[in-house]
C-alpha cells in the first residue's frame, strides 16, 4: 500500500483516534480536540474519527466528519468514557475496571478495521494509555504511520502500577512521532520511555466576541440568576470565574475556601461553570462558608455563554493541584481561552500550567492548596487595575502567537509529512547520487 502524500502531497488520510468526542454538534466536549479536526479538514485532509461508544451510540457526523463509534459494551454500560473522563470514572465506580478489556479490544478491532479499509496514512492517537494498545496492529499495515499525543492524564494513570507503566513505555517505544502539550508532559514522557516528545500545545476552542471583550454590555443570559453574572458594570462588584470540570485536581475547593478572605476586603462575586461528581460536595462546602449570595455554581454552559463570562469577569482563577492520583493539568486549555479574551489570571504553580501563565508577565501564579496565596493573589490584581490591566495584554499577545492555531496545525502538518516519507521509498529524485571518485 502506498501512502496518498506520494501523488498528493497537500492531502493526507487521518484516522484520529480518542476517548472522547462530541457526541452531537452540540456537544462541547473536548473542543480543542474537534477544533484541531475542523482544520485538518480545511487544509484538505480526509480525516475520520474513531471513539468509543456512549450508551449505544452508534457512528455519525460531526462538522460533516465521519465519527466511528466502536461498542464495547451493552449499551446502558457504555459510560466508561466521556463528561468526567474515564480515570475519574474508575476512581469514583472501581467496578468499571470490568470494562477495560473488552473497551481495548473494541478499539483494536476498529483501528484496524478503518486503517485498512480507509487506506490511513496517520493515525493520530490521543491518550495513548491504553489507546496506544489499539494502535499496535495498524501500525503493521504498509504506509501507515502512528502519531501519539500525549495529555498528562493517561500516564499519571499508567504510573498506578509497574504493569500499566510498562505498557505505555512499550507503545511509546513503538511511535513513529510524539507530542505534549506541555513540558510537564514531555517530561513524564521522558522519565517513563526515554523517549523525546515534541512540544505542541493546543489553542483555544471558543470564538472571542470582540465587542464584548471591548466592554459592551453583553446580552442577558439564563444563567445570570441568583445575581446578575452577564449585566455586569463598572460599578457592580468584581466578577471572578473559574471553568472546568468539576474533579478533584481542579482544586475548586481551594478557591471557595479563599473566598470569605477576598471578600473581607472587598466585594465579590464567584461564577463557577462545569460539572463532575465533586460538585455537590463543593456546593455544600459553599453553603457551610456561607457564600450563597456571592458563588454561583452555573453547571455546564454553552461557548457563546462561557465567552461572554470571560468578557465579564475581571479576573479567571484556575485553582489546579496535584490530586490523590498524581495528575494534574497537562496544560489548561481554559488558560488559553482567558488570556484570549485578555483576561488577568490567578493560577497555580502544577503541571503544564507554567507554560500558559508565566508568574508576573501572563498572569500570576501560586501555590497548589494554599487558599490565602489565591487570596491575596486575586486582591493584589483587584487592588492594582492598571497592573491587572497590563497582564491581561501581555498575555492576550503571548496567546496569539505561542498558542495560535495556524501555528500549532503547522507543526503537526509537518510531522505527518515527515512520517509519510518515512513511510515509503525515496523516489529516484530523492536520492542522493554520490560522487565517483578515483
Amino acid at each position: 500500500m502506498k501512502a496518498n502524500f506520494v501523488t498528493n502531497p497537500g492531502s493526507l488520510r487521518i484516522a484520529v483516534l480518542v476517548s472522547t468526542y462530541a457526541r452531537s454538534e452540540t456537544d462541547h466536549e473536548v473542543p480543542w480536540l474537534r477544533e484541531s479536526v475542523k482544520r485538518l479538514v480545511a487544509r484538505g485532509h480526509k480525516v475520520t474519527v474513531i471513539a468509543p461508544a456512549y450508551h449505544g451510540l452508534g457512528d455519525h457526523q460531526i462538522d460533516n466528519v465521519p465519527v466511528h463509534r466502536f461498542r464495547y459494551a451493552p449499551s446502558r454500560w457504555e459510560m466508561l468514557t466521556h463528561g468526567e473522563g474515564a480515570p475519574n470514572k474508575l476512581k469514583k465506580n472501581p467496578i468499571l475496571n470490568l470494562l477495560t478489556l473488552t473497551y481495548v479490544l473494541g478499539g483494536v478491532y476498529a483501528a484496524w478495521r478503518t486503517c485498512l479499509k480507509e487506506r490511513i496514512d496517520i493515525l493520530h492517537v490521543h491518550w495513548p494509555f491504553p489507546h496506544g494498545l489499539m494502535a499496535l496492529l495498524p501500525a503493521w499495515l504498509p504506509g501507515s504511520r502512528v502519531v501519539y499525543s500525549c495529555h498528562s492524564a493517561e500516564l499519571a494513570l499508567a504510573a498506578s502500577s509497574k504493569a500499566a507503566s510498562a505498557v505505555l513505555a512499550f507503545c511509546l517505544k513503538k511511535a513513529d512521532a510524539i507530542t505534549a502539550n506541555s513540558a510537564h508532559t514531555a517530561s513524564l514522557v521522558q522519565d517513563l520511555s526515554g523517549q523525546s516528545a515534541q512540544i505542541i500545545p493546543w489553542g483555544a476552542s471558543i470564538r472571542v466576541n470582540e465587542r464584548e471583550a471591548a466592554g459592551a454590555q453583553p446580552k442577558s443570559r439564563t444563567i445570570n440568576q441568583p445575581f446578575p453574572l452577564s449585566s455586569h458594570s463598572a460599578e457592580e462588584s468584581p466578577l471572578l470565574l473559574f471553568s472546568g470540570r468539576l474533579i478533584e485536581r481542579k482544586g475548586v475547593n481551594y478557591l471557595l475556601q479563599a473566598m470569605p478572605l477576598i471578600l473581607r476586603q472587598q466585594q465579590v462575586r464567584l461564577v463557577i461553570t462545569g460539572d463532575g461528581h465533586y460538585r455537590q460536595q463543593w456546593e455544600r462546602l459553599s453553603q457551610g462558608l456561607r457564600l450563597d449570595g456571592s458563588v454561583r455554581f452555573a453547571g455546564f454552559v454553552s461557548s457563546e455563554e462561557l465567552s461572554t463570562l470571560f468578557a465579564t469577569c475581571s479576573i479567571y482563577v484556575h485553582p489546579a493541584i496535584y490530586d490523590s492520583k498524581g495528575d494534574t493539568e497537562g496544560q489548561g486549555v481554559v488558560l488559553v481561552e482567558a488570556l484570549c479574551h485578555r483576561k488577568p489570571v490567578v493560577a497555580s504553580e502544577v503541571g503544564g500550567i507554567t507554560d500558559v501563565i508565566k508568574n508576573g508577565e501572563t498572569g500570576l501564579l501560586v501555590p497548589e492548596k494554599n487558599p490565602g496565596a489565591i487570596a491575596d493573589a486575586v486582591l493584589r490584581l483587584l487592588n492594582n487595575p492598571e497592573y491587572a490591566a497590563r497582564l491581561g495584554e501581555q498575555g492576550y499577545q503571548y496567546a496569539q502567537d505561542y498558542f495560535n492555531w495556524n501555528r500549532i496545525m503547522d507543526q503537526y502538518e509537518v510531522i505527518y509529512r515527515e512520517c509519510v516519507l518515512s513511510a515509503r521509498p525515496p523516489s529516484v529524485e530523492e536520492q542522493e547520487i554520490e560522487p565517483v571518485t578515483t
